[in-house]
């Protein structure tokens, strides 16, 4: 293993780890966001488009140093403000259809996330679209906006440990918090916590929210640190394997640093293999869909229950 794929399957695991523990929030709260690729979509060209729209602001404030070190981060944190903003609301629409409409959040979430992809294609490929050459994509963002590279010429960058901080942050709101504690009866049981008095509204909207916002940031870390334009398509995979490291890590955040860093690896190097030895890059879904089929079979629980069954026999 080279530095260059090590680094770059730390980089990979982390868009997993943010979008991971989103989409853990949302299952613990017994409901499966399947708009994930389209939630992350939105961030990331939110993000983009923000900081494209400031490119002059560095040539502007070049001359002052001060004035720069200040204007930057703040315009970090605002594009990546929008980008959560977006998606989140993306999410929340779904949650309020489920709430006074009686809506699947499931179907809901899948359909808006499939009218949202086609939308920002087209915003691509018309109005917002750089001076990429033939690549369907936003202007590039500035070097002073871009996350710095830990080991180049990989893409590894700070958000490997944003993301395990996430992780460890959505773990202990889950399971430490009064709120989170009641997201996860909620889960377990929607009858029992609405017969105990806990409010359906604050906590399907907060895991709404909370899932929704976690993608776009997700979707703004990939522009800001890895490919610093927001191209067609780049959405693709990430929302899905994200479900998958929630549901690897039994929807809990803790785990999902591991079951991220575990599909991290086979997404990398899959890749990497694919590229040295001209095979099709859907070399990695194949696998990560074969893992995700043998784990969705309850082999262990099969074994236990036909052994209590012969048990009483």
């Amino acid at each position: 293993m080279t530095l260059y794929d090590f680094g770059n399957w730390l980089n990979i695991a982390s868009f997993y780890m943010i979008g991971g523990t989103g989409a853990a929030i949302s299952m613990k709260c017994g409901e499966f966001n399947l708009g994930g690729e389209g939630q992350i979509y939105a961030g990331g060209f939110t993000a983009a488009i923000f900081l494209a729209k400031l490119h002059g602001l560095v040539a502007t404030a070049g001359a002052a140093s001060l004035e720069l070190s200040l204007a930057v981060p703040l315009a970090v944190i605002l594009a990546v403000a929008g980008g959560m903003t977006i998606s989140a609301l993306l999410c929340f629409f779904s949650a309020l259809l489920r709430k006074y409409r009686g809506a699947s959040f499931l179907l809901t979430s899948f359909i808006v996330s499939s009218a949202v992809i086609p939308l920002i294609n087209g915003l691509i490929a018309g109005p917002f679209r750089g001076n990429t050459g033939n690549l369907l994509a936003t202007p590039f963002i500035d070097k002073a906006f871009r996350f710095k590279k830990i080991l180049p010429p990989s893409s590894l960058n700070i958000s490997f440990f944003i993301g395990i901080l996430i992780c460890v942050a959505g773990g202990f709101f889950l399971f430490k918090t009064r709120l989170g504690k009641k997201i996860c009866i909620f889960g377990i049981s929607r009858e029992f916590a609405l017969y105990s008095g806990f409010s359906e509204k604050s906590i399907t909207f907060t895991s709404a929210l909370t899932g929704g916002a976690l993608h776009g940031l997700c979707g703004s870390f990939i522009v800001l640190g890895t490919y610093y334009t927001c191209h067609s398509g780049f959405y693709l995979g990430h929302g899905w394997t994200c479900l998958s490291a929630a549901m690897l890590a039994g929807s809990n955040p803790f785990l999902v640093i591991f079951s991220s860093l575990f599909l991290g690896a086979v997404t990398a190097f899959t890749n990497s293999f694919a590229l040295h030895h001209n095979v099709g890059y859907d070399l990695s879904t194949i696998i990560q869909a074969v893992i995700m089929i043998a784990v969705s079979i309850p082999f262990y629980s099969l074994f236990k229950a036909k052994k209590r069954l012969r048990g009483q026999k």
